[in-house]
């Protein structure tokens, strides 16, 4: 569970960056310049932890499966994103989680006990509720909102690319797992790129850049934790863990913004507790 949530951490942090990088340079500048410098990091971890690539041949099929879901995933979260509202962005996004634990549970045949399963179901719900304003939401326009369509294609995309991931490091290993999804994922923007080609040379050192940088660093933390957390135990358990991300930016929005919570926002605060105290001792 502990790997699950150092995930939320950075994936909630990679969010709130992510989403003011994507308003100054755009979302899919935003998740090219954090997703190559993933690549990145990922091969010199691989080249300093000397650990083997042979063994990917083995699944390279789910490993492309998880690049391509995953490239789909950020490009339509960032979108997302950059469109807004966050309160209908981020809890549709927490969603993510069920989608991975549904494929755990039927794929792999995990089989958490009771408390740990409806621990998990706990979190997820009561994250939902903290990363949405319900009173907003009842005033807002009967239109559909913008970001919706690409939010939900996001959490479809994270929910598979996140179980596909976790399989792959539980099979040859976090470090190389990670890697040859992060070079699949970034083979699956190369298109993408020419396609942006003029937005992307149009670049330069800024505050969006340095921004976007640290969208991707923090995404690094997460999704380093998330999967050597996968290694280690459930999937399942890891993913519900992971779900909390969206508060760490209502937890942001509320030391940086002044904003005050509502009254659904404390009662799924008091779920979430409850979900990982079911997950911990469960």
């Amino acid at each position: 569970m502990i790997y699950g949530l150092a995930a939320a951490v950075g994936w909630g942090l990679a969010d709130f960056s992510g989403a003011v990088a994507g308003r100054r340079i755009g979302s899919v500048a935003t998740v090219i310049v954090g997703q190559v410098l993933s690549a990145l990091f990922m091969t010199a971890l691989l080249l300093i932890s000397g650990e083997p690539v042979a063994p990917i041949a083995a699944i390279i099929g789910w490993v492309a499966l998880n690049g391509l879901f995953t490239a789909i995933a950020y490009m339509t979260h960032y979108r997302a994103l950059e469109l807004g509202p966050v309160a209908v962005v981020s809890p549709i996004g927490a969603t993510y989680a069920v989608v991975g634990v549904a494929l755990a549970m039927i794929v792999l045949g995990e089989r958490p006990d009771p408390p740990e399963l409806i621990g998990a179901a706990l979190t997820v719900f009561g994250v939902m509720l903290v990363s949405t304003d319900l009173r907003k939401l009842r005033a807002g326009t009967h239109g559909m909102p913008a970001g919706l369509p690409w939010a939900i294609v996001s959490a479809v995309g994270f929910g598979v690319a996140a179980f596909l991931l976790g399989y792959a490091a539980q099979q040859i290993g976090w470090i190389s797992g990670l890697w040859a999804s992060r070079m699949a994922q970034v083979t699956c923007y190369i298109p993408i790129a020419i396609i942006y080609r003029k937005q992307l040379s149009q670049l330069r050192p800024g505050v969006g850049l340095w921004v976007a940088l640290a969208a991707g660093a923090a995404d690094i933390l997460g999704v380093v934790t998330y999967s050597a957390g996968a290694e280690q135990g459930y999937l399942t358990l890891v993913l519900a863990a992971s779900a909390i991300f969206p508060m760490i930016a209502v937890v942001l929005s509320i030391v940086y913004l002044h904003e005050r919570l509502v009254p659904n926002q404390y009662v799924g605060i008091g779920f979430v507790v409850g979900g990982l105290m079911l997950l911990g001792f469960g």
